[in-house]
């Protein structure tokens, strides 16, 4: 049996590949990216790509970057 918890560790620290973690993640919703699709998120909305920043947080699995905190930094954009 596998488990779920071990699978994107795995292919992020043995495989050395973070985006197959990261879309692996995204299509079966699983544990162990969390911390991928942060560092994703805060590159994009550092580089002010916000439409995709926020793809990431909507597609991060366990609501891991739907919080207060994100919607905050949302509106802290100044508008255009």
């Amino acid at each position: 049996s596998v488990e779920e918890d071990n699978i994107i560790p795995y292919i992020t620290n043995v495989l050395q590949n973070p985006d197959l973690a990261l879309r692996l993640a995204v299509r079966n919703n699983l544990a162990g990216a969390e911390e991928l699709f942060v560092r994703k998120f805060n590159t994009l909305f550092n580089n002010m790509q916000y439409a995709e920043a926020a793809k990431v947080a909507a597609n991060a699995p366990k609501g891991v970057l739907r919080t207060p905190q994100t919607i905050q930094r949302f509106q802290q954009v100044p508008s255009q």
